[in-house]
């Protein structure tokens, strides 16, 4: 559930984007961060296809995936809060 709705969430705003500013993507900040963060799902998303590629033993792979998840994490908080607060653009705080 949560990359397709990142992915829904990043395609609506792009339609949003596109009506009030005339453009679908403008490589804001914060748009570029959550592409990053959906990325970084997606990969998390076909971790048995990288195992398998990988040839990874069975914990020693569960380990990885479960760090690899709170890692995930830290970037939906980083795209949150980090780039709201960190980094200028039409989305920041600052």
């Amino acid at each position: 559930p949560a990359i397709f709705c990142l992915t829904a969430g990043i395609f609506i705003g792009a339609v949003w984007a596109n009506m009030s500013w005339g453009r679908y993507w403008g490589w804001d900040p914060k748009e570029t961060w959550a592409l990053i963060t959906m990325l970084v799902y997606a990969a998390l998303l076909h971790w048995p296809w990288i195992n398998s590629k990988l040839h990874i033993s069975g914990s020693k792979s569960q380990i990885i995936y479960h760090v690899s998840a709170v890692i995930a994490f830290a970037f939906v908080l980083f795209t949150y809060f980090g780039v709201s607060y960190l980094l200028g653009g039409l989305h920041s705080y600052t």
